[in-house]
C-alpha cells in the first residue's frame, strides 16, 4: 500500500479569454501550523481547514479571513492547537460546518485510547473557539481506529464518517455519530470491512469486500452512503461501495472493485494485451461526487490507468485516473465504469490524484488536483513522486462525442506550494480554492492558494 505523505500555467480557452491565474493567499510558517492534508471549507467568507503539523507539534485548526479591502493581504488565525492526548492529534481530514455555525473534524491521532477523535469546535465570541472531543476511538475491541477521512453531516444533525483502521476484522469501518440531549453523543460502527480474507469470492466463503477507506463519504437525500477504499475488493486494488439503511442496521454492497492496470512486469502480460483485461483504475483515496441528474458517482484513483504511463517517476501500474461509476438502468444489474481521463505523468501531465474533486452542476466541468507530476524540473518530494502537481479540469463532451477533454490549470513549482489536496469552488463561480502539502515561500511547509478563470 501506498501511504501519500503530503506559476506556469496553460490551459486550451477560447480565443480572447483570459488564462486561469494562479495566486499564492498564504504560506504556512511551520511554528503557526505546517502540512496541511485536506482542503479547505468555506464558511462566512473565511477559508478553514487543518495542518497535520505544526503548533505545539500535533497540527492546527485555521481560517484564513479576506482582506478588508481588495488587493489586500489575508489574515491567517490559528483556531485551535491540539495538545497530541486526549483532545487529539494530527488531523488528516478537512472540517465540516452546521446551520449554527459549529465546526466538526476528526484528528488520526490522539484521544482518549490514542486512536483519534472526532472533535468540535464552537464559537464563543471575540475570536474564541471552543474546543470537544465527541468521541475517542477504542481501536482493537471492534471499534474503528484511526479516522483519516472528513466527516458528512445529515439534515437531522448526525455525523457520518469513517476509519481506515479497526472494526471487526481490522480494516476500517464506517461510522455515525447521533448527538442527545446534554451533548452527549452516540457513536455506532454501521460497517466493519472485511478486506480479502484468503479463498473469499469463492463456494462456501464472504465475498471479497474493500479494506482501508481513505475518502470522505458522500450522503444522498434518501440516507444512503457512498465511498470507497484504498484496497480490499476481488483483485484488493481498492472498491467503490453503498451502505443503505435497513432499519436499525444498515447494508453494504461492492458497487465496484477495481482491478488497476498491471504491467506485466516480473512475468505475464501487462493489461489490454492479448488475453488480459483492459487497464484500470486502482487504489481510490479521494471522495465520491454524485452528478444529481444521472446518479452517476464520480472520482479519482491514486495509480492504474496506463501501465507505462509515468515512466519518471516509475510507477508501473499507471499514475491515476478519473473515473465515473453509473448506475443500472434495472435494478439489481452491475453498475457501468468507465474512465474519464487517464493521467499520463511528467513531464506534461499530473501523476497520483489522490484527493477530492469539484462538479459544481451535473452539466459542468470536473475540477481536481493530482498530487505530483507537471514537470521533471521542479523537486518537491523524492525521486518517486517528481513534479509539484497541477490543478486540472475536465470538459464535459459535446454531442456526438463521447470524450472528456482535460487541460491543466495550473502546474505547481515549489514556490507556490507542492502536492496539492483537491478544491473548493466559490459561491460565484471563476475562483478554485486549496491547500498545498509542502512548498511555499516560508520554509516548505505549504501553502493556501487560490485559482482564478
Amino acid at each position: 500500500m501506498i501511504v501519500l505523505i503530503g506559476a506556469l500555467f496553460a490551459m486550451r480557452v477560447p480565443c480572447g479569454a483570459a488564462p486561469p491565474v494562479l495566486s499564492t493567499l498564504y504560506s504556512f510558517q511551520g511554528t503557526k501550523a505546517a502540512f496541511p492534508e485536506a482542503g479547505l471549507v468555506l464558511h462566512n467568507n473565511g477559508l478553514f481547514g487543518t495542518t497535520y503539523a505544526g503548533g505545539l507539534g500535533w497540527g492546527t485548526v485555521f481560517v484564513l479571513a479576506p482582506p478588508a479591502q481588495s488587493g489586500g493581504a489575508w489574515t491567517f488565525s490559528p483556531l485551535y492547537t491540539f495538545t497530541g492526548g486526549a483532545d487529539g492529534a494530527n488531523p488528516r481530514s478537512g472540517v465540516v460546518f452546521s446551520t449554527r455555525g459549529v465546526l466538526f473534524g476528526t484528528t488520526e491521532q490522539g484521544g482518549a485510547y490514542g486512536y483519534g477523535t472526532v472533535y468540535s469546535l464552537t464559537p464563543a465570541g471575540g475570536g474564541k473557539w471552543t474546543q470537544a472531543v465527541l468521541y475517542s476511538f477504542k481501536g482493537p475491541a471492534g471499534d474503528g481506529a484511526n479516522p483519516e477521512a472528513g466527516l458528512v453531516l445529515s439534515p437531522h444533525g448526525v455525523l457520518f464518517g469513517t476509519t481506515v483502521a479497526g472494526g471487526t476484522s481490522g480494516n476500517g469501518t464506517v461510522f455515525s455519530l447521533t448527538p442527545a440531549a446534554g451533548g452527549v453523543w452516540t457513536e455506532a460502527v454501521l460497517y466493519s470491512f472485511g478486506g480479502v480474507p484468503a479463498g473469499c469470492g469463492t463456494a462456501g466463503n464472504p465475498a471479497c469486500d474493500g479494506a482501508n477507506p481513505f475518502g470522505s463519504l458522500a450522503l444522498t437525500s434518501t440516507g444512503k452512503l457512498y465511498g470507497t477504499t484504498y484496497s480490499g475488493g476481488t483483485a484488493n486494488w481498492g472498491t467503490v461501495f453503498q451502505l443503505a439503511p435497513a432499519g436499525a442496521t444498515w447494508t453494504e454492497t461492492v458497487l465496484y472493485s477495481f482491478i488497476g492496470a498491471p504491467s506485466g512486469i516480473g512475468g505475464g502480460n501487462a493489461c489490454g494485451t492479448s488475453g488480459q483485461p483492459v487497464c484500470d483504475g486502482g487504489a481510490p483515496a479521494g471522495n465520491i461526487v454524485i452528478n444529481t441528474a444521472t446518479g452517476a458517482l464520480i472520482g479519482t484513483t491514486t495509480l492504474g490507468g496506463n501501465p507505462t504511463g509515468c515512466p519518471q517517476g516509475g510507477y508501473d501500474d499507471g499514475c491515476g485516473v478519473v473515473f465515473q461509476l453509473t448506475p443500472p438502468a434495472t435494478q439489481g444489474n452491475p453498475w457501468t465504469e468507465s474512465l474519464l481521463y487517464v493521467f499520463n505523468g511528467p513531464p506534461n501531465d499530473g501523476m497520483l490524484p489522490s484527493y477530492n474533486v469539484a462538479m459544481p452542476s451535473s452539466t459542468s466541468p470536473i475540477y481536481g488536483t493530482a498530487f505530483a507530476g507537471g514537470s521533471t524540473t521542479d523537486v518537491c518530494f523524492p525521486a518517486s513522486y517528481e513534479g509539484c502537481g497541477v490543478v486540472f479540469v475536465l470538459l464535459p463532451p459535446k454531442a456526438p462525442s463521447t470524450t472528456w477533454t482535460k487541460s491543466t490549470m495550473a502546474t505547481f513549482n515549489g514556490d507556490n506550494g507542492g502536492g496539492p489536496n483537491g478544491l473548493i469552488l466559490s459561491p460565484s463561480g471563476g475562483v478554485l480554492y486549496g491547500t498545498t502539502y509542502v512548498g511555499g515561500l516560508a520554509g516548505g511547509y505549504g501553502s493556501i492558494f487560490q485559482v482564478t478563470y
